[in-house]
């Protein structure tokens, strides 16, 4: 059976207004930093991750039955267990990319759970490198997650059939995965550039009909 892909361009935090209660499976997303990078239209400020944040976290616990995303730096943990303490942390070990952190290198990254699905039965731990990318092209977006980033917490977390919706869908790394593995898709990205990069990276993807 074909999946269903739905692709809205433009601002997550209004277009979550119309969908209903409980009506998504899984939010998957990688929300901004609040780092500094470039992200287009968006000015990637720490103010501006604090008052994205504070918006965004009861909006996807409202909409999806369970929730995964990047606490995207660990000094925010602190704030995060105050304000919206999530229900559990996923390790995602990314090996030795070489990022730098406050005792050398980060090589792993703690991801937010809110809720959970019916019969998810999973381990808190997994191994997958970061996709390396051009950081001349310009062209690309700043931060993509890999591919078998999303498979693996799709796979485990959902049912063929079920929607995924990824609210800040960048370059469409979910939705890519979402196609593979037969799960249907919504993604919203504000971004024009990225919007038109992702759609045709999932137009691209051949899904897996086994």
């Amino acid at each position: 059976m074909s999946v269903t892909i739905d692709l809205r361009l433009g601002d997550c935090l209004e277009i979550m207004k119309t969908i209903p209660d409980k009506s998504i499976d899984l939010v998957l997303t990688d929300p901004p930093y609040g780092i500094g990078l470039e992200y287009g239209i968006y000015k990637d400020t720490e103010e501006n991750w604090f008052k994205m944040f504070d918006r965004l976290i009861p909006e996807i616990k409202r909409v999806a039955k369970m929730s995964i995303l990047p606490c995207c730096r660990i000094k925010a943990l602190p704030y995060i267990y105050q304000t919206a303490p999530p229900d559990w942390l996923i390790c995602w070990y990314k090996g030795s990319p070489g990022h730098r952190a406050f005792v050398g290198f980060n090589d792993w990254e703690p991801l937010l759970v809110y809720g959970k699905n019916k019969d998810v039965q999973m381990h808190d731990y997994f191994y997958c490198q970061p996709e390396r990318i051009n950081t001349e092209d310009k062209s690309v977006h700043p931060c993509p997650k890999p591919v078998k980033w999303a498979k693996w917490l799709i796979y485990r977390t959902t049912q063929k059939e079920d929607t995924i919706l990824d609210p800040f869908m960048g370059s469409g790394t979910t939705g890519v995965a979402c196609k593979e593995l037969g799960r249907n898709f919504i993604g919203i990205e504000i971004c024009e550039k990225y919007y038109n990069i992702a759609k045709r990276r999932i137009d691209q993807t051949m899904e897996n009909l086994l």
